[in-house]
């Protein structure tokens, strides 16, 4: 048991893949993270990152924003659930709006507030497909990618 978790908290990849997974950090902190405080090679930190990241977004669009759905009946969740949903629907209008390209920008700008967790709740809550949910999605990771370890290494460098 012990090598096990020897193994999830001193492995730096591991860290990074979960750090691109949390909501509101995602890439934005595990990319720096992984530039900043790891002597991992930059390719590794964003292809984890991606991977986690995308990986988060597939499992809201599939089974997070589904079973919030069903939640919602619960008078004790109701709330906060709803909560949570009138926040997406308000924060995700250019999803709304431009569908697969509001979903690639929305995902794409590495802005407090936006990103997988959010776009991809807003693609189920809009009815959006989830094969082109996905695909948008996936895009705007990269995108996101792209610019946060554009801005870190110039940071990382400049100084």
């Amino acid at each position: 048991m012990n090598h096990y978790l020897d193994i999830l908290f001193y492995n730096e990849s591991i860290k990074i893949f979960i750090l691109s997974m949390l909501p509101i950090a995602e890439l934005r902190l595990s990319i720096p993270y992984g530039i900043f405080s790891t002597d991992l090679p930059v390719y590794e930190i964003v292809l984890v990152s991606i991977m986690g990241n995308i990986l988060i977004g597939l499992l809201i669009i599939y089974l997070i924003g589904p079973l919030m759905d069903l939640l919602q009946n619960n008078k004790f969740l109701k709330t906060i659930i709803l909560y949570i949903f009138n926040r997406t629907r308000k924060r995700g209008k250019i999803v709304y709006r431009l569908k697969f390209i509001g979903l690639i920008l929305f995902v794409g700008v590495p802005l407090p507030l936006t990103g997988v967790w959010t776009g991809s709740l807003a693609a189920f809550l809009f009815g959006l497909s989830k094969k082109h949910s996905l695909l948008a999605i996936s895009f705007g990771v990269f995108i996101s990618s792209t610019i946060v370890t554009t801005l870190s290494l110039i940071t990382k460098y400049s100084f």
